[in-house]
């Protein structure tokens, strides 16, 4: 299996839900956010755990593996117990960290349900926020709207960036459904249309009150598609 740490070569822009009472973390001027954010800000896990990586080709890999959702990438303990990634994620079939399954679709995807042939799924990322800056004391200035950052290119390329001005991350997620061969889409009206287009979504959701930012919302919506 080659395994080596590499830049992904991703393209795509992010929106995601600003969980509520999110910790922010802050990132002053010239330092490099994924050598300065904690672990908790960075890892799915406080510490790198028992895992199988399994391919496409069939093979599997047993290994020591965390997932860092601040570069999107999954991380693994190499020979000498330094810390690589895995060069090309779009040959994972899916890996298994304890009990958490996670895919790769344009980005890693953490599996929530499964009901059928499909699986509602959870993107996290780190969100920086450019609208809010830190004073000289150290107290947080800015708007009070959170203007969730667009990224062109690779998080994991930019986070190995300095940062130009003290800023601050918050973590963020968003929410996907989709077969488990993939493609994957929003899990919003829109990507459930496209998926399940012979159902009567409009009618659940109004009757069901549905909140897509709710997961027991999406899941009661992702089965009654699937029934």
């Amino acid at each position: 299996m080659n395994i080596r740490f590499t830049l992904a070569l991703l393209i795509f822009f992010v929106q995601p839900i600003i969980a509520q009472n999110a910790i922010e973390y802050p990132v002053k001027v010239g330092e490099i956010p994924s050598q300065v954010l904690p672990n908790e800000a960075m890892y799915v896990s406080p510490v790198f755990k028992k895992g199988i990586v399994f391919l496409k080709d069939g093979t599997a890999t047993n290994m020591m593996l965390n997932y860092n959702f601040l570069l999107d990438e999954m991380h693994f303990i190499g020979n000498n117990n330094d810390t690589l990634a895995i060069a090309e994620p779009v040959l994972i079939k899916y890996a298994v960290i304890d009990s958490m399954e996670f895919l790769f679709d344009k980005g890693y995807l953490t599996v929530l349900f499964t009901t059928g042939k499909y699986k509602l799924a959870l993107r996290q990322q780190m969100i920086q926020l450019p609208d809010k800056t830190r004073s000289g004391y150290n107290i947080a200035t800015g708007s009070s709207s959170i203007t969730t950052y667009g990224f062109i290119g690779s998080r994991s390329q930019i986070y190995h960036l300095e940062v130009k001005k003290d800023v601050f991350f918050m973590q963020g997620k968003s929410y996907y459904v989709g077969a488990a061969t993939g493609p994957f889409v929003k899990a919003n009206k829109k990507g459930f249309y496209f998926l399940f287009e012979g159902k009567n979504i409009s009618q659940f959701v109004k009757e069901h009150h549905v909140n897509f930012n709710k997961q027991e919302d999406l899941k009661a919506l992702l089965q009654f598609c699937v029934e």
